[in-house]
């Protein structure tokens, strides 16, 4: 889903009355493609002022504008070069236009400021284009001054967005039509007879297929049904028609906004009510009459379960929205149809977290790989050590071939390239009452013994090692799947930067590790007591702490060190520890107080401990609780890495913290 022409229209004409004379007082980077603008708008005459956030995205996929309710969060701290040039030149100017070319997915917001009494203007040219999409600065000559993504003459000829260059709009939308290139029809006045020749001409024009031509792929068969859609044609022909508008004229005229090209005659009177639907639809870009509606509907249940979802299990999922009654989904199963008088909100809505979660995502992944490749590593290892240690029984059998061959040396001759000997140790009438032994020649029954038993005790010897080997390879495994899950569990670039910080600590990741000594001291005062209710987590940020329904006090860990903290820290023995069973998680405490706690908070704090887990995709996840007395650490564990006995299990179903 993404944002059209006309939704962009809708959006323009809120701007034009909620930014009227606004003043840009602050600008950051919230993440690597978008640019969020704080503005100071004059309240109308008996109301006052109010500020206001503009979020503008070039995001390949989720490119849009809008206002949003709060600021936007940032990914980094220092500002990018085109920040700071925008802060040079639009920090304290007055929004004095915002102009959108007629059916382009273009903005531009003209601000300026007057100089010894002259006006200095600035343009910001939002372009929302797919993954070709721009924020562009340009002074009032329209000479670029930066942009937030440079393009060359090597990636586009017609267009090179660079510094000192005169800015080129997008090129004028194009359709193919009787083997011509010519411009595309405008929706507010196209016509029945322009419509109907559009299947004939597409159909003359479509590029034969030989029977001896390869089998097409998925793909190329999916693009093979869809050129046969109705809607797919309306795009390719109407100026700035989207696949929603199409399907939505076409419902409204049809019924199916599926519906195919090939199910409708040349002569049809279906063309004159299409016609009629397009042009009612277009109106509204000259009437500015909007009817703004988000679609949402309850998550799929086909959806993949497992891992850490990013959104609550009972969260709406939106589908799509428009400046426009959506018919089409009015009486689809599920569907929820939400209305609002500003399209401003439902776009905020929509696009609520996405594209910051987006950017989180590209913080998690080098992190995620590393620990991943680790991860593989440990399993082939421990493949490797069951293996070696399956030549136990091997080991057996040298014994045993040399114990038999001092048993029966007198029978054994000197040359012999083996011998078979009757096996005393087997059972009666089993099948290897014999045993075939290989002998080297150059010696006698004691040497070749002698040898076997040199093997024997070499592998013993080995196999020494082995359990170790195991036990410390498991306990390797163990700490990177509770690095993953702490990885899951980071919301925001800082929480990221804490589970980084633990994995250069480990020593997977290159770069500067925590710093625990320096942590601990931190925590003590004067005399080097310990400061008292001032426990500082030693580099792993603070636990999370909320309340109960009944009023008990939960902590909660999201990564190893917090894990450390709320446990061995922050709870007393007779408080209650809760973790998810079988699987990496947070650690949550109940602080008792010496009360008793009912069974309505530790289902809660169950639920929380669920939640924050590899379990969150479970819809009964078993979580384990015991006395944090009977927690203790896991051998050779890292931080938060324990055992614990006397345990019971409930089920719940996990929920967020409120």
């Amino acid at each position: 889903m993404y944002i059209d022409a006309l939704t962009l229209a809708n959006v323009a004409d809120e701007w034009r009355v909620l930014l009227a004379g606004a003043r840009l007082d602050t600008i950051i980077q919230p993440t690597e493609h978008a640019i969020a603008i704080q503005c100071y708008a004059p309240g109308a005459q008996g109301e006052g002022g109010r500020n206001r956030w503009i979020y503008l995205s070039a995001h390949p996929q989720f490119a849009r504008a809008h206002i949003t309710a709060l600021k936007p969060p940032k990914i980094a701290n220092e500002p990018p070069p085109f920040v700071m040039l925008l802060r040079k030149y639009l920090e304290g100017t007055r929004i004095e236009s915002i102009e959108q070319p007629r059916w382009e997915r273009v903005l531009t917001i003209t601000a300026g400021y007057r100089h010894e009494g002259e006006p200095v203007r600035f343009r910001l040219i939002i372009e929302i284009m797919g993954r070709m999409s721009n924020l562009i600065l340009c002074d009032e000559k329209g000479q670029i001054l930066g942009s937030l993504r440079r393009i060359g003459a090597d990636i586009n000829r017609y267009r090179v967005i660079a510094p000192n260059i005169p800015y080129v709009g997008p090129p004028p939308q194009m359709r193919t039509f009787a083997g011509q290139q010519l411009p595309r029809l405008e929706p507010t006045t196209v016509s029945a007879a322009q419509l109907s020749v559009i299947p004939a001409d597409a159909e003359a024009h479509q590029p034969q297929v030989s029977a001896s031509q390869p089998a097409k792929g998925k793909g190329k068969a999916k693009q093979s049904r869809d050129r046969g859609k109705l809607s797919q044609l309306l795009t390719k022909h109407l100026l700035g028609f989207s696949p929603l508008i199409a399907r939505e004229a076409i419902y409204r005229t049809t019924g199916d906004p599926e519906m195919l090209v090939s199910q409708i005659a040349p002569q049809s009177d279906v063309w004159e009510e299409l016609a009629w639907n397009i042009r009612e639809l277009a109106s509204s870009y000259d009437t500015h009459q909007w009817h703004p509606q988000l679609v949402e509907r309850p998550p799929r249940a086909d959806k993949e379960q497992g891992g850490l979802s990013a959104l609550p299990p009972y969260a709406l999922e939106p589908v799509a929205f428009a400046p426009y009654v959506l018919e089409q989904y009015a009486e689809v199963p599920e569907m929820l149809i939400r209305e609002s008088p500003s399209l401003n909100v439902l776009l905020d809505d929509y696009y609520a977290r996405v594209e910051w979660h987006d950017a989180v995502d590209d913080l998690r992944d080098p992190i995620r790989r590393v620990l991943q490749t680790q991860r593989d590593r440990c399993k082939r290892k421990a493949e490797r050590l069951a293996q070696e240690l399956a030549v136990t029984e091997e080991a057996n059998r040298y014994r045993m071939q040399a114990e038999l061959l001092l048993a029966y040396q007198n029978e054994v001759q000197q040359g012999q390239p083996e011998v078979t000997l009757q096996n005393f140790y087997a059972e009666e009438g089993a099948a290897n009452e014999k045993e075939t032994i290989p002998l080297d020649p150059r010696f006698d029954a004691v040497g070749n013994a002698n040898r076997l038993f040199n093997r024997y005790h070499k592998l013993r010897r080995a196999l020494e090692l082995v359990p170790g080997q195991i036990e410390q390879n498991q306990t390797e495994l163990a700490t990177i799947e509770q690095l993953l899950a702490d990885l899951g569990l980071a919301e925001n670039p800082k929480e990221v930067e804490l589970v980084k910080a633990e994995v250069q600590t480990v020593g997977y990741l290159h770069g500067k590790p925590v710093n625990d000594k320096k942590a601990k001291k931190q925590q003590k005062g004067k005399g080097g007591k310990p400061v008292k209710g001032k426990s500082v987590p030693p580099g792993g940020g603070v636990p999370m702490t909320t309340r109960s329904k009944d009023g008990f006090t939960i902590l909660i860990g999201k990564n190893s060190r917090q894990n450390e903290e709320v446990t061995f820290h922050q709870a007393t023995s007779q408080d209650m520890w809760l973790h998810a069973r079988g699987v990496p998680g947070s650690h949550v405490i109940i602080k008792a107080a010496g009360r008793e706690i009912p069974q309505s908070t530790l289902d809660e704090a169950a639920s929380l401990a669920a939640w924050y887990s590899q379990a969150r995709g479970i819809t009964n996840a078993a979580v384990d609780y015991t006395l944090q007395r009977h927690v203790r650490h896991m051998k050779n564990g890292g931080p938060g890495m324990v055992i614990y006995e006397r345990e019971h299990t409930l089920y719940a179903k996990p929920s967020a913290l409120a």
